[in-house]
């Protein structure tokens, strides 16, 4: 790769060269052909108007407007593929925008072409922008930008023409976009209508069917589960290294051999199936790929045992904000840089790439940038972080600092805390006061969570408290699959629920609008809602458990909603009839201990004793009565 330095002394050195060469034909075709001196004119004066669209105080929309018609004139130069040609056209493309900018403001347009084009074939755009910033002229570079951001919304509006590839059978599909035709029909009026994008399928499903299967962007452990049980990598459950070699070493014990066997033959079978990073031996993974992977897209810089502390220190930062977001953007950065690399060498060595797909043409970042967020304000430990990060990865990731601002990296997080799922596992141990994380995860809590994972195309997945798909992990791993819990139809949008479905309607309700600032007007909720409108209410301070006036938990059940009624009967019926009883029973107690004396149980017993024989007396009386 070349470095800034190298950039600044080839491009003057060549430009020199090149200078001259050009000076040379120019003045000859100057003197001798007609037809040149007229074009030369021509572009002159063209030049001039240029000049005066993009010089002085031009407006933004000015400028924005010279970028698009310069991204048409350029539409059709072919790019190198090889690296040599590659490194030749760039330092061409470098070496002829100085030349232009030295030409003054009639040169900038065409300089700012040079620039771009020798961007395009950079394998760090960022550094190069970098150095655009400090080297052009000012104008030249915000025409650069200018025509990086047209081509970046060009590149964005086909973007949901190629994504998802067709073998996902899914689409996104602005559901705005039909209704804002039918406005503009009916009232003539030009509205801007804010996208409102969904995933829909394009073929039909059966209950059971799985629609589609993705790997995840970035994820990460959670602390409940950094326990040395759990990949650092992929969230699979590392399995025990217990085999029948165990078994042999307690059969040899019950039969007292233990002593035949060698101590070191003994402890082999015992030790962990997991692969340990060799440098800081906190990380574990499940497989040796695993552990390499993981080191070459990010560990590498999140090691607490490298040579710089900044490592240690940004995990201990990391974990007093209760926060993972810090944790996946700097594992989506190094994991950005790392794919792109990949990409580099596969085109350097001739590699093809198996199935490519015009999706394949963005980037991780250019996905990420279609994504839904929730836009959050900067805080002071997010400057920190943010502080932090650039130290950790900036040696490894040139223009990260520049690049990573306080408002792109809160966008990051909020993009984060919209899309991301909780990855489901087993025997996932429970979360305590001090594992605890704020992160806000899509989780229907249909098992118990091991990590946080973000997806390409799920992301897309609206909410509803009935979904029609679950996200479910077969493999164990954080490879997601999309399974249709109902039969679904093509073209219909997929939903998935993003709190636990078998809450009650108000406490889903707010931990929706808490947590993602969703309203759900879905069906199930307007349906719950209505129910409990519909719920008798009683009177908690008037109510009498004896009272035959009561409701019957009979007529309770002909509500609307017998379950939702009925419940809310027995709850509130029982708990007065309890402290009802219970009055009842204290006031008995009283009036028994009132009556009787247990300090004086003989003195009781003869007074019973005496009426018993004064009874007996007035049974008589009668008889002697009746012989007189």
């Amino acid at each position: 790769m070349v470095s800034g330095k190298n950039i600044a002394v080839a491009a003057s050195v060549t430009a020199v060269v090149a200078g001259i060469s050009y000076l040379a034909y120019f003045d000859y075709k100057r003197r001798n052909d007609p037809k040149f001196r007229r074009k030369l004119k021509r572009s002159r004066k063209k030049a001039e108007k240029t000049a005066e669209k993009i010089s002085g105080d031009a407006s933004l929309d000015e400028i924005n407007s010279q970028a698009l018609e310069l991204l048409n004139i350029i539409a059709q130069e072919k790019l190198p593929e090889s690296p040599e040609e590659k490194e030749k056209f760039f330092m061409a493309q470098v070496s002829r925008g100085e030349a232009l900018c030295g030409a003054g403001p009639s040169g900038y347009a065409d300089a700012a072409c040079r620039f771009f084009q020798a961007l395009k074939v950079y394998p760090n755009p960022v550094e190069l922008v970098m150095i655009y910033q400090k080297t052009t002229p000012d104008i030249v570079f915000k025409l650069v930008m200018a025509m990086m951001a047209q081509e970046v919304q060009q590149k964005q509006a086909r973007y949901f023409d190629v994504f998802p590839p067709e073998d996902k059978h899914v689409r996104i599909k602005d559901k705005n976009k039909k209704e804002s035709k039918k406005q503009a029909k009916s009232d003539g009026a030009k509205e801007v209508v804010v996208p409102n994008r969904a995933l829909f399928t394009t073929k039909e499903f059966a209950e059971g069917d799985v629609v589609y299967e993705e790997d995840s962007v970035v994820s990460t452990l959670l602390p409940c589960a950094q326990n040395g049980q759990f990949c650092h990598h992929c969230l699979r459950k590392i399995p025990e290294a217990v085999d029948a070699a165990k078994e042999d070493d307690s059969e040899a014990k019950e039969g007292g051999l233990e002593e035949q066997e060698p101590a070191a033959e003994k402890q082999e079978p015992s030790k962990s199936s997991a692969f340990e990073c060799d440098k800081c031996h906190e990380s574990v993974y499940c497989s040796e790929k695993c552990r390499q992977d993981a080191y070459d897209a990010y560990h590498q810089y999140l090691c607490p045992s490298s040579s710089s502390s900044t490592a240690r220190e940004f995990a201990e930062l990391a974990k007093k904000t209760h926060e993972l977001a810090p944790v996946l953007i700097a594992k989506f950065f190094g994991i950005l840089v790392d794919r792109e690399k990949k990409k580099e060498l596969a085109r350097a060595l001739g590699v093809s790439e198996k199935q490519k797909t015009e999706a394949d043409e963005y980037t991780t970042w250019e996905h990420l940038e279609s994504m839904r967020y929730l836009e959050l304000i900067p805080t002071a430990s997010d400057a920190q972080v943010l502080r932090k990060l650039g130290e950790l990865m900036s040696n490894s990731v040139p223009g990260l600092n520049e690049f990573v601002t306080s408002e792109r990296y809160s966008m990051l997080k909020g993009k984060l805390d919209y899309n991301a799922y909780a990855v489901h596992g087993n025997d996932v141990p429970k979360e305590t006061e001090s594992t605890h994380v704020s992160d806000t995860m899509r989780d229907d809590h249909v098992a118990g969570a091991v990590g946080i994972s973000l997806y390409l195309i799920s992301s897309h997945i609206t909410h509803d408290c009935d979904p029609n798909v679950q996200i479910v992990f077969p493999e164990g791993t954080d490879k997601a699959a999309i399974k249709a819990l109902k039969p679904i139809a093509a073209d219909e949008e997929l939903h998935i629920s993003f709190v636990d479905p078998s809450l009650d309607v108000e406490t889903r309700r707010k931990q929706l609008q808490s947590s993602y600032r969703i309203s759900c007007k879905c069906a199930k909720c307007e349906a719950d809602l209505k129910a409990a409108e519909a719920t008798p209410t009683v009177n908690a301070d008037t109510i009498d458990p004896m009272d035959d006036s009561t409701p019957s938990f009979a007529a309770v059940a002909a509500s609307p909603s017998p379950a939702t009624a009925a419940a809310a009967f027995n709850s509130e019926h029982e708990k007065k009839f309890a402290e009802a009883t219970l009055e009842q029973s204290e006031q008995a107690a009283e009036q028994a201990a009132e009556s009787e004396s247990p300090e004086q149980p003989e003195q009781a017993a003869e007074q019973a004793a005496e009426q018993d024989v004064e009874q007996d007396a007035e049974q008589e009386k009668p008889s002697a009565q009746d012989g007189e």
